[in-house]
């Protein structure tokens, strides 16, 4: 009798199946015929002859069928799974904000250090002569070369920066 090192009676205080009587025959017990006296089952179950509890309310002294809970300890179960759930929502929110909030965060100081970093080199920026180019070109070497930068949008960020001469 004993299961998990409590005994099942423990737990069951009053089963709400036991009737007495055959439910069947109406002359079994005065419960029983007065409401066999009621008329038909709008079920149409005519051999129901006694009100009958939900068989997700059963509470019995069978093992199998004590393993049910309550319909109180189904619902506190339920809003408890619910306010776990909505917990959960609300963290995953969070998180998904805080990533938001960060990806902003980085492209504006993006957008910012381009913007200096186009304002800086403005000041200090020399234009090549046209008429002169080719034979300044020729004229410088490799690391003056790569010095050499054109102004282009970000479209990411809608700031004009400098880049490469020959970045794509």
């Amino acid at each position: 009798m004993s299961g998990l090192g409590r005994n099942i009676d423990d737990t069951i205080k009053e089963p709400n199946q036991c009737f007495e009587g055959n439910i069947l025959d109406p002359s079994s017990a005065p419960e029983i015929k007065a409401h066999a006296s009621k008329g038909r089952n709008t079920s149409g179950r005519t051999w129901k002859l006694r009100p009958q509890k939900r068989a997700s309310s059963l509470i019995t002294k069978n093992r199998a069928n004590a393993r049910s809970k309550s319909w109180e300890a189904r619902q506190q179960e339920r809003t408890l799974n619910a306010e776990i759930k909505s917990a959960q929502q609300v963290m995953i929110e969070e998180r998904i904000q805080a990533k938001r909030d960060k990806r902003e965060r980085r492209l504006e100081n993006e957008r910012r250090r381009m913007e200096n970093e186009y304002n800086n080199a403005k000041k200090s920026m020399q234009t090549l002569n046209h008429k002169k180019l080719g034979t300044t070109m020729r004229a410088m070497n490799k690391k003056q070369l790569r010095q050499i930068k054109k102004t282009r949008m970000n479209t990411k960020t809608g700031a004009i920066e400098f880049v490469g001469a020959y970045e794509k």
